[in-house]
């Protein structure tokens, strides 16, 4: 037994040598989670999993190169299948997340394609020590709702030096290859001899982000069958970005809530570095003294969660400050400092949107290019005529409603009975973009009458 344990760490020893060290380590920009990656090269390493022999293989270059490491893995059981195909890995990745479908926790989540990832075996909670072990020795099996279970370590490999467009292949063609399979499967120790990978990388930014729309809904997955809806959120809804990418993201709301949202229907800033800002919060009622001793005279109370402006900390367990514009001294023990969220505003994005210019087109395409709808350009009026956009009418017997988006997924920003005036600006598919009413945004074909 002591010469079998022996040799598999052994073997795990030789497998991380192989990982390249941490070297100018580089968050991407845009839409993407806010990884400090240790390789950000796309073709640097190829991942192939062979959902035959359920083995998982990083290689070094094009698939076929060098092996980095190989190990047994978990896919998709008959109801939940891993596709086979050829993909590029995406924007979203998570550090130690929560399955808001299953009730479970997995390590370094790595989307390969919508809602299918790789990431470690699952766990209980975020504690390393509730790793389930039913999980851990059913590697090597296809028991998974969909994603590919790995060991921690092979996660962790992935999570920071496969960035998104790393080509993955998922090959079900595979030759049976029991003698791997064997070999793979003596490599892996026991359940309570396995060593939880060591990570000393910053933990990825959340990032503050509002909801753009009321009825934007919170939903488990991806999915439009399979995930259901477990809450709706309104407009100027306050959530913190786990997951980004251009998409979806998934999202943790004020109340603790997780699940997916669009990102048509956030606004965020993922790269303002002012994402974060230290802040002075009253954790309970207290107030504000006029000296640093509290039988002095209580010029105003802070209540529980407000935030109090802190200037100095001139002795131990009182701050300097004000709140509400009165100054005086608070207590270290009741105003606690931390890290808070600065929230973008919407009021900066209403000073973005569209202006009419005069001729009843909007001056720039916001939301439209959001959507990649080419963006209107403004049109130069003929001596002694005007411009105008296309014209229609709402049809005869209908409420059409207005979505925010070119789609029935995308929340109803407006309703217009028969008859109403629209202006048509751009089309996007059996969709218009339009102005109605005063609003801008998305009305079917179908509800207009054009004239």
């Amino acid at each position: 037994m002591l010469k079998r344990t022996l040799a598999t760490l052994l073997c795990m020893i030789t497998v991380l040598a192989l990982f390249p060290l941490a070297a100018n380590a580089e968050v991407l920009s845009g839409w993407t989670s806010k990884v400090d990656y240790e390789n950000t090269d796309p073709n640097r390493y190829s991942i192939e999993i062979d959902l035959k022999n359920q083995i998982i293989t990083v290689y070094e270059g094009p698939i076929g190169g060098p092996i980095v490491l190989q190990s047994l893995c978990t896919t998709g059981d008959a109801e939940h299948a891993t596709n086979a195909g050829t993909y590029k890995l995406g924007d979203m990745k998570e550090r130690f997340g929560y399955f808001v479908a299953f009730g479970q926790y997995a390590q370094y989540w790595t989307q390969v394609v919508r809602g299918i990832y790789i990431h470690s075996v699952m766990y209980n909670s975020k504690k390393l020590t509730s790793m389930s072990s039913g999980a851990y020795r059913k590697l090597g099996k296809n028991v998974s709702h969909g994603c590919v279970r790995v060991l921690p370590h092979v996660a962790k490999f992935i999570f920071y030096n496969c960035p998104p467009g790393t080509l993955c292949v998922v090959n079900r063609k595979k030759a049976p290859d029991p003698e791997l399979v064997k070999r793979l499967k003596a490599e892996i120790p026991a359940y309570a001899n396995y060593q939880q990978p060591k990570d000393d990388m910053p933990y990825p930014k959340e990032i503050p982000a509002v909801i753009r729309y009321d009825g934007t809904p919170l939903r488990t997955g991806f999915s439009k069958t399979n995930d259901t809806t477990v809450a709706t959120l309104m407009r100027g809804d306050k959530v913190m970005l786990l997951q980004l990418a251009k998409d979806w993201c998934k999202v943790r709301t004020s109340n603790g809530k997780l699940g997916y949202v669009k990102t048509p229907y956030i606004l965020a800033y993922p790269d303002s570095p002012a994402a974060m800002r230290t802040a002075y919060i009253a954790k309970s009622k207290t107030y504000l003294y006029k000296s640093m001793d509290t039988g002095s005279e209580k010029l105003v109370s802070i209540p529980g969660g407000a935030e109090a402006n802190v200037v100095s900390n001139p002795k131990k367990g009182w701050w300097y400050g004000s709140f509400n514009g009165v100054e005086g001294y608070m207590r270290t023990k009741y105003v606690i400092k931390q890290e808070a969220a600065e929230y973008p505003s919407l009021a900066e994005e209403t000073a973005l949107q569209p202006q009419n210019n005069g001729f009843g087109l909007m001056q720039n395409n916001v939301l439209g290019q959001e959507q990649g709808i080419a963006p209107v350009q403004t049109p130069t009026p003929a001596a002694g005529g005007t411009a105008s956009a296309s014209s229609a009418r709402i049809a005869q017997g209908i409420m059409a409603n207005m979505r925010s988006g070119a789609g029935k997924e995308f929340p109803v920003t407006g309703s217009f009975p028969a008859g109403t005036e629209v202006s048509i600006i751009n089309q996007a598919g059996t969709w218009y973009y339009c102005q109605a009413g005063g609003q801008y945004g998305y009305i079917y074909s179908g509800c207009l009458s054009m004239y």
